[in-house]
Formats: structure tokens, C-alpha cells, sequence
């Protein structure tokens, strides 16, 4: 909808412009119109440009809750638990996934596909 409304401001202007180059109207007749549609153009590609970084981040918060299980803070460390995305077992390529890889020759060992990461917090001097 935010797209068809800048595409109708657009084409809006775009007439507008004609009419000017044409010499059908004058400048001061179409000033203020011109001034008004490129306020409405601004506006819209601000709200267009906002709802795009919050689509943005849902989607990388998605991504992040899709292989993180859980976090720990405590009062000096903070725990990161976490699975990677592998592909499934007896495969020599993984068709769906975060991070595609391909496996040459056969698995020497299992890997377990759960981690734990933990950070020490450091106490800064003011």
C-alpha cells in the first residue's frame, strides 16, 4: 500500500512537472502543490524506510532465536547456549539451512551440535 501511495505521488509530480515545462500553468501557481507532494513523498519514503528496518530487525531476531536455546547472565558471567545448524546425518549436502556446507569424504567423529559460549563481565573503573 506505502508503495502504490509513492508511486501515485510520484506520478502526481510528474504531472505536475509536464504542466510546468508545457507552460500551461505558472511557477507560482504550482509551487505550493509541488512543495506539498514532495513533503507527502518525504513522508511516505520515511515511513516506507522505518517499516523496513523493523521488518529488518524481526527478521534477524528470528534468525538469531532459531539456534539460540537460552541465556545465562550471572553476576560475573553471561552463558550463551546455542545449536548449529547441521546438516542431517548420512549427508553429503544440506539443501536447507543457515550455513551450507558440503562434507568431503566420510565423518571421522560426531559432533555434538550443542555449545555453550561464556563471557567473563569486566567491572570498568569510573
Amino acid at each position: 500500500m506505502l508503495e502504490k501511495q509513492l508511486g501515485d505521488v510520484e506520478a502526481r509530480l510528474e504531472h505536475l512537472y509536464d504542466a510546468l515545462e508545457t507552460g500551461a500553468f505558472s511557477n507560482d501557481e504550482l509551487a505550493p502543490r509541488i512543495r506539498k507532494l514532495k513533503a507527502k513523498r518525504d513522508e511516505l519514503a520515511a515511513t516506507r524506510n522505518r517499516a523496513e528496518s523493523a521488518l529488518q530487525f524481526v527478521e534477524q531476531r528470528a534468525f538469531l532465536k532459531s539456534f539460540v536455546q537460552d541465556i545465562q547472565i550471572g553476576s560475573d558471567e553471561i552463558t550463551v547456549n546455542y545449536t548449529l545448524p547441521m546438516p542431517p546425518a548420512k549427508s553429503e549436502k544440506e539443501v536447507i539451512g543457515v550455513l551450507p556446507f558440503v562434507l568431503n569424504g566420510r565423518p571421522c567423529c560426531t559432533i555434538d551440535r550443542t555449545f555453550e559460549l561464556a563471557f567473563s563481565l569486566i567491572k570498568l573503573d569510573s
